[in-house]
């Protein structure tokens, strides 16, 4: 009866003192001790690993829920040897965060259409976040146009400084803003507000020279890149749009997709020799 009670006790002691995961597995670690012997240390320490690990888990967990990425987007399924240009050793110390999201520093990934740019972002921001750092992924014309609305309710000032919380701001697409005053005035004031404070990464088909486009003042057109490149890492992506790639891909194989890339039943099945018509 008293280890019963004894019970009760500690798993109400471990919710007083929100330790969820020990609340768990500490009775299946007690009986291990036992039996093995453990010294008490021991013992403390290796539950107490548990709740760590699993705190991370949940961190991880939640953090991946508020940032928003592309699904599926990976370093692992990036095709680097598709973007020669670009370092693959380059992008994975920058996965690490350390020295540059501490700085408030930039990143910015230049190329056409298709080139692979969101993938990478995305990737990016998965393995920042699961590194411990706080990452938010926003097509920029979305994000602008709810940074209008909080400033239409007199509210803009604490929108942007909600964004605070991310240590990375990803906004993908700059350069389809419209070039329209209250737009890129607002573009301009979040860029302002995380020079050198706060990360962000960004995404653009056109180069700075045309930037123009974007924001009709030159004056803030000057003064938002300044911003962006004065702390940056600057990566070019110049190849042939990835959607473009396969579009020719698949007109070579005729329509549909290759056999060889098909539905799970056609996995493990050869493709058709030539001069052999398909079944």
């Amino acid at each position: 009866m008293s280890a019963t009670i004894d019970t009760v006790r500690v798993s109400f002691i471990l919710n007083e003192l929100r330790l969820p995961a020990i609340k768990v597995v500490w009775p299946k670690f007690a009986e291990r001790s036992d039996k093995e012997g453990w010294q008490a240390a021991r013992f403390l320490a290796a539950i107490a690993e548990h709740e760590l690990a699993e705190r991370d888990r949940r961190r991880v967990e939640r953090h991946l829920g508020e940032a928003k990425l592309l699904p599926g987007k990976t370093l692992d399924n990036f095709d680097f040897d598709a973007v020669p240009m670009i370092s693959k050793a380059q992008v994975s110390a920058l996965c690490a965060g350390d020295g540059w999201l501490e700085t408030g520093a930039n990143l910015i990934l230049f190329g056409p259409p298709g080139g692979g740019k969101s993938h990478l972002a995305s990737a990016i921001g998965l393995a920042l976040i699961e590194k411990g750092w706080r990452v938010l992924f926003a097509r920029t014309s979305d994000l602008v146009q709810k940074l209008q609305v909080a400033r239409r309710e007199l509210a803009l000032e604490a929108a942007i400084a909600s964004l605070e919380r991310f240590d990375l701001l990803i906004l993908d697409d700059i350069a389809y803003v419209t070039k329209d005053q209250a737009e890129t005035s607002v573009l301009f004031e979040l860029i302002s507000a995380r020079y050198e404070r706060r990360s962000m990464l960004i995404t653009a088909n056109q180069p700075f020279g045309e930037w123009g486009k974007i924001f009709p003042d030159p004056a803030m057109t000057l003064a938002a890149v300044d911003r962006l490149v004065h702390h940056a890492t600057i990566l070019e992506m110049n190849v042939d749009s990835y959607r473009r790639r396969a579009a020719l891909e698949r007109k070579q194989h005729g329509a549909g997709r290759p056999a060889i890339y098909a539905t799970p039943k056609n996995v493990g099945v050869p493709p058709p020799r030539d001069n052999q018509p398909e079944i």
